[in-house]
């Protein structure tokens, strides 16, 4: 059975060229295209990844992080964070949640996370 990729991100050019990478790779991809809508799909389906993009409408990736830490389940899911966010402050906050897997939006590429993906599942 395919490892669940969940991939919550906003832009729809930017999801299907995500969804389009892994499904090369064998993975099955949930998508999300907010961080409310996000956070319910990882309830739901228990993905085996997330990738969270962290400016979004409805809910930012933040929300789902801190949704993730109150519920307890921010540990159980290996989590890569895409961001165009790249200043310490930000970079200090993921690490205060206990994300280490981000890549800023401007310097990946789809190989990349596709790598950084089989890493980490």
């Amino acid at each position: 059975m395919p490892k669940k990729i969940l991939v919550i991100e906003d832009d729809n050019v930017l999801q299907k060229a995500i969804k389009d990478a892994l499904e090369t790779e064998g993975y099955l991809v949930v998508q999300a295209f907010d961080g409310e809508e996000g956070f319910k799909k990882i309830i739901e389906t228990k993905p085996d990844l997330i990738i969270l993009d962290l400016l979004m409408p409805v809910k930012p990736g933040e929300w789902v992080l801190q949704k993730m830490n109150e519920k307890g389940i921010i540990d159980k899911y290996p989590l890569i964070v895409l961001t165009i966010k790249r200043d310490a402050a930000n970079i200090n906050n993921l690490a205060h949640l206990n994300v280490q897997n981000f890549l800023p939006k401007s310097d990946h590429s789809l190989k990349m996370l596709t790598n950084r993906v089989k890493e980490l599942i």
